[in-house]
């Protein structure tokens, strides 16, 4: 009937099915008597379960939960294959039997049915095999493959996979031998003697007990000690083993301080071999649950303290309360343990026995408002707690007294019920009607809202039924909320017109005080509800707030914003960039205007230079602002109220020098020697600072200063001159100007072509040069002693020249401002060729030989032995007369030999005359030194 919850769990993992909806395997199951049991459903692993029940019989498939006989034994978790188990607790021989399993699935709803196993149950046993082998039998072969313990004397010996004991068992009358499985030590087998029937054991006359809290037990056991006699016994708990003073020696319960005054042994009968003994423990509480063992001593032997002993679980009574068929309820008289003795209970009605029922199960309307408790026979006063639907049901407030908004509030429900509420509901009254809030004890405001004002009540409900509280009202207190401001009247606001600000706000209780702000300004006079402009004007356009002010707290209305309409004023025109303004920069003019609704049209004007319209904007952009931008501005702004007009504004554009030339002065014809003067102009803005003058093809600077002057000019002042302007944003130069100086003709000179000997019967070109501006415009030629000009012209040409022609030429030259002769040219006429070589030779000879023959004679001195100095110049001059003499080669000699010879003609002649040798030839007076030759 109760869930068992002593011992461990065996778990039996069956095959799932991969894919198939269905399975028609059945699998065997072994396990222990009183042991549980863990089976995995075989369901497709694939498949979502949404349902499963389990049963025992086809003709009635019946939910294992509800049948009686396996009432808190049966549980079912999880409903997918790896989590699907079905676990029967506290097993019994009417367990015996095939289970099967139903099932629903997120594909198909209908039910699939499957096998699942067939439960087979055993004891263990010990049995010899051999003479001197043991083996732990059982009925069927149990499921997991289990580990088997040995006992020998009441003591743990050894552990093994296999249930034979792989030791010889000893011949000794006095032993005894039991074995168990691992995890439930608990199910062991009885003792066996190994020779004859008596040897030392002990045996529980019950291995489990459930016993209510309150009462009293009776734990005993039969013991033997063979053939010796008993010397000494006890009681014990291994639970208790950490309050023993040895921990490998058992004490004594009666010694226990938790035990005191509770536990005794009533046996009053001794034997001498053996014996039996009674453990009574009274008043029993559910920290006595434990295991219980009994030890003995002989004078040669003590009872091994390993071996397993009685489980005592105690527990109280509980009735329990489920829905049962429509309109009905069962209650159920639970115990955590299966109580001992199958023992009969007895139901109390309103305090009162009910007749006639003596099950754990009791059957009532779902509308009856009775109280119930359940008991044990013979245990009337250990009776249940009574179980009854909730009564008293209030809800109180926390914290109490004012409630503030923004606080956390909470209200909690408060029910005196058995078994205790299952479930709170909240409920509040609003719109006319109850509507639900939330569920559970406590409805808590973490921040608690105005709208949260209202009545409020909970319902608590059990198994047994439910009640309903009174209703509590909540009255949240708040500070101004949802404040805000209305314009009225509500459309065009008009410059003159009358308006009025009304400030509104949500609070509890209502606002006591209120301010009027301007956005950006100070606060405003007057603290009531509304604020009035009787004349409202263009300075009060603008937002306002309002403050609203109770016990709580103030709060700020968002802004609204009074928009005044009027015509514009205060145009200004503002300049970007500011500062100085450069040429060819951007430049941007804006027209400013304090205008409602804003400016629709701007026009602009320059002062004497008429207006033009911009429609697109308040802004006129130069881009590449000129210098002839400069000027005064003002601007026209427009909207439909009216129009006004802006100051003017001077914009000065500043520029590098521009339009750079020169002017010469005097502007006539300059004429050398007169005086000059060269102005520079140039257009900037500020005006040029810095002038500098310039002469083509010179490298340096001729003056600084606007003007140049140059006065008694002359031919080398002639060229073009050229002006550099410079102010703070740049230099420019003119263009060149030419300055022109007249002069009279100078350094007048001839030529003669070709320039070598003339040669009677040859041509001859003369060529008149001279320097003059304006150029020379008449050329006329002279010889000396002339009377008569021989030719007019730049050159003069005489073609077949003759000795007539001899003598000495000059020109004359002359333009506009004057004229100039030039230096004469002596033309001398050379004879034949051959008479003046033949002439020239025999000078030349006779030349030689005067220098060979003064060679010699200072040749000879030296020899004779005169002075060093005359050894020395006679050593170096030949005998002219010698053998040895050769005669001097002019022509190497001098490299004018040739020269000399052709300006010298034939002295025999008409034409010869005397040549004066110095002036014809400069070599001549090197050759008359070196060769002692007078002129």
């Amino acid at each position: 009937m109760a869930l068992r919850t002593a011992g461990s769990v065996l778990v039996v993992f069956l095959w799932s099915v991969a894919g198939v909806l269905g399975q028609n395997t059945v699998k065997s199951v072994c396990a222990l008597k009183g042991s549980s049991v863990d089976m995995r459903c075989p369901v497709p692993s694939v498949t979502q379960v949404t349902e499963i029940v389990w049963f025992n019989t086809w003709l009635n498939p019946y939910d294992l939960r509800w049948d009686p006989k396996y009432d808190g034994r049966v549980e079912y978790s999880g409903t997918t294959e790896k989590d699907c188990i079905l676990r029967i607790t506290d097993l019994r021989q009417s367990d015996i039997t095939t289970y099967h399993f139903r099932y629903k699935t997120n594909q198909y709803s209908e039910w699939k049915y499957s096998y699942g196993f067939t439960l087979s149950l055993t004891d263990l046993k010990v049995e010899r095999i051999y003479h001197n082998k043991l083996t732990c039998s059982t009925t069927c072969t149990l499921t997991d493959n289990p580990t088997y313990i040995w006992y020998k004397n009441g003591q743990h010996l050894d552990e093994s996979t296999s249930p034979q004991y792989k030791y010889s068992v000893s011949s000794n009358y006095d032993n005894s031998y039991s074995c168990a499985v691992k995890g439930h030590e608990d199910l062991h087998s009885p003792a066996v003697c190994v020779q004859g029937q008596s040897c030392n054991t002990v045996t529980y006359t019950k291995r489990t007990i459930c016993a209510l809290k309150g009462s009293t037990v009776y734990i005993s056991c039969t013991y033997d000690s063979g053939y010796d006699t008993v010397k000494s016994s006890l009681w014990f708990s291994p639970k208790q083993r950490s309050r023993w003073s040895d921990k490998l020696t058992p004490e004594d319960l009666t010694r226990d301080p938790g035990y005191a005054g509770r536990v005794e042994y009533p046996d009053k009968e001794r034997w001498r071999y053996t014996g039996h003994s009674t453990l009574r423990i009274s008043n029993l509480r559910e920290e006595d649950s434990a295991e219980y063992r009994f030890t003995f001593k002989t004078y040669y032997f003590e009872w091994g303290h390993s071996f397993p002993g009685t489980t005592l679980s105690v527990t109280g009574l509980q009735v329990k309360v489920t829905p049962a068929a429509e309109g009905q309820k069962t209650l159920t008289c639970i115990t955590t343990c299966t109580l001992t003795d199958n023992p009969t209970y007895i139901w109390y009605k309103n305090g009162q026995n009910v007749q006639g029922v003596s099950s754990p199960m009791y059957s009532i309307s779902s509308e009856n408002a009775d109280s119930y408790f359940c008991a044990v026979k013979g245990h009337e006063d250990l009776s249940s707690p009574t179980v009854y639907k909730p009564k008293n049901t209030s809800v109180s407030v926390s914290p109490s007294g004012e409630i503030v908004d923004g606080s956390s509030v909470t209200l909690t429900c408060s029910s005196d019920a058995n078994p205790p509420v299952q479930s709170y509901t909240w409920w509040y009254k609003k719109n006319g009607g109850d509507n639900q809030s939330m569920t559970g004890p406590q409805h808590v405001f973490n921040q608690i809202q105005s709208s949260d004002t209202g009545e409020y009540y909970c319902e608590s409900q059990n198994e047994m039924g439910t009640d309903m509280s009174r209703t509590i009202n909540m009255d949240v207190k708040y500070g101004p909320k949802n404040t805000s401001v209305s314009v009225s009247p509500s459309g065009e606001i008009v410059e003159g017109s009358s308006v009025t600000l009304t400030c509104s706000s949500d609070a509890n209780p209502p606002v006591d005080k209120y301010t009027w702000y301007q956005k950006n300004g100070a606060s405003l006079r007057g603290s009531e509800k509304t604020y009035n402009f009787t004349t409202i004007i263009s300075e009060d356009r603008g937002e306002y707030y309002c403050e609203a002010e109770n016990k709580y707290r103030r709060l700020n209305s968002s802004s609204v914003f009074v928009d005044v309409q009027y015509g514009p004023k205060n145009t200004s025109v503002s300049l970007s960039p500011s500062g100085e303004i450069v040429e060819g920069s951007s430049v941007t003019l804006t027209c400013s205007s304090d205008a409602n609704p804003p400016v629709d049209i701007y026009t602009w004007y320059k002062k004497n230079g008429g207006g033009y319209q911009s429609m697109t904007g308040p802004q006129h952009v130069f881009k590449q602002i000129q210098s002839s931008d400069s000027g005064e501005y003002y601007c026209e702004a427009q909207n439909e109220m009216g129009t006004d007009m802006s100051r003017t504004i001077n914009m000065d554009v500043k520029y590098t020098p521009k339009n750079t030339s020169v002017s010469v002065s005097p502007s006539r014809e300059i004429v050398e020697g007169s005086s000059v003067t060269l102005t520079c102009s140039s257009d900037a803005n500020p005006p040029v600072d810095k002038y500098t003058w310039y002469q083509k093809n010179v490298t340096s600077p001729k003056a600084s200063g606007q003007s140049y002057s140059i006065t008694n000019i002359i031919s080398e002042d002639r060229g073009e001159y050229y002006c550099e302007a410079e102010n703070k944003y740049g230099r420019l130069n003119s263009s060149s100007v030419s300055v022109d100086v007249q002069y009279g003709p100078k350094n007048t000179s001839v030529s003669v072509s070709p320039s070598g000997e003339i040669v009677e019967g040859s041509s001859v070109t003369l060529t008149c040069s001279s320097d003059a501006n304006p150029p020379v415009d008449k050329y006329t030629w002279y010889k000396k002693n002339a009377t008569s000009p021989k030719a007019s012209g730049q050159s003069y040409s005489i073609t077949n020249i003759s000795s007539e022609d001899r003598g000495e030429y000059y020109c004359e030259a002359q333009n506009g401002r004057g004229s100039m002769n030039s230096t004469a040219l002596m033309i001398i006429i050379a004879g034949k060729q051959t008479s003046v070589v033949t002439a020239a030779v025999g000078i030349i000879v006779v030349v030689l030989v005067l220098i060979l023959c003064f060679s010699g004679f200072m040749w000879f001195r030296r020899s004779t032995g005169g002075s060093d100095a005359t050894a020395d110049t006679q050593s170096v001059r030949p005998d002219c007369n010698s053998d040895t003499y050769t005669g001097l080669n002019m022509r190497t000699m001098s490299p004018d030999y040739d020269t000399l010879i052709s300006v010298h003609p034939d002295p025999n002649s008409d034409t010869y005359t005397p040549l004066n040798m110095k002036t014809r030839s400069p070599e001549y007076d090197t050759l008359a030194n070196v060769r002692g030759i007078s002129h």
